[in-house]
């Protein structure tokens, strides 16, 4: 996942505690959700270098709300946003805050694959993922906050973060259900928006082979987005399951564009640059 200051773990989670504090098993209200969300988003703008880039700014977000505005999601604001980061990833906040590297825009193929990856943290953000992660958390009276989700792992520091061996593998078996979840939820809207979903395959695939040529490449993704053989298979067999559609877009010359643009975007900082 991608970096962040000490001071970016600690907010994200001490604010996860005093935000669950209260939580039932019906849960937090959208409000809620969304309210939390733009904490956590203001923070991580503030410490992260987000690209202002206006035509960047305006391709993202006009490609992920046409994704996100399908009949069956929530009716809550989204905002994307491209990270100056050359690290192969991205992650969503609850409230629908969505955060893609730049290093992964660069590597997708067409408009299927970049399309696929935001469908996919969409998925996460209507599920609900992260408010059901803090539920659990809370339940388990783990004190590790929001930063393990989105950071990869547990603040150095924070009281708490030592987690025993079966809340470990109950929050590993929930990840990846709801890894899972996403996909089904990003194969639905796809094709709903116009566009292949079969990008998700092709991308998932890709990173697959790269993580067996140079697995460190990929240590940020693979922490945070469990993939295997089998997914892909799962996420294959969603698309076929899908009635025949025609004219699905695999790519556009707007995407095109797009991704020269952010080529031509100035390099990341230091801290930000792959350092293989």
């Amino acid at each position: 996942m991608i970096q962040a200051t000490t001071s970016l773990r600690r907010t994200l989670a001490l604010g996860l505690v005093a935000g669950s504090v209260g939580v039932t098993a019906c849960g937090v209200s959208t409000q809620q959700e969304i309210d939390m969300g733009r904490q956590y988003a203001a923070e991580i703008n503030r410490q992260l270098p987000i690209v202002t880039d206006p035509q960047v700014h305006r391709y993202i977000n006009e490609l992920g709300n046409l994704i996100q505005r399908q009949e069956g999601n929530r009716d809550i604001p989204y905002t994307f946003y491209v990270v100056n980061s050359e690290e192969i990833n991205a992650f969503a906040v609850p409230g629908g805050f969505v955060y893609i590297n730049r290093g992964l825009i660069e590597r997708t193929d067409n408009l299927s694959e970049l399309a696929g990856v935001l469908a996919h943290e969409i998925g996460h953000v209507e599920a609900r993922h992260s408010a059901e992660m803090m539920e659990r958390m809370q339940a388990a009276q783990v004190g590790v906050g929001l930063a393990s989700i989105l950071l990869g792992g547990p603040p150095s520091g924070l009281a708490g973060a030592a987690v025993d061996v079966g809340a470990t593998a109950y929050f590993a078996r929930h990840s990846r259900e709801a890894e899972n979840e996403a996909d089904a939820i990003a194969v639905r809207l796809l094709p709903s928006a116009g566009i292949d979903p079969a990008g998700l395959v092709t991308f998932f695939k890709e990173l697959i082979e790269e993580r067996e040529r140079t697995p460190s490449t990929l240590e940020q993704w693979f922490s945070t987005h469990p993939l295997t053989e089998e997914r892909i298979a799962n996420v294959r067999n969603l698309i076929q399951a899908l009635p025949p559609q025609q004219n699905l877009a695999i790519t556009s010359q707007t995407y095109q564009t797009f991704k020269q643009r952010v080529r031509s975007l100035p390099a990341p900082p230091a801290q930000f640059r792959n350092r293989d």
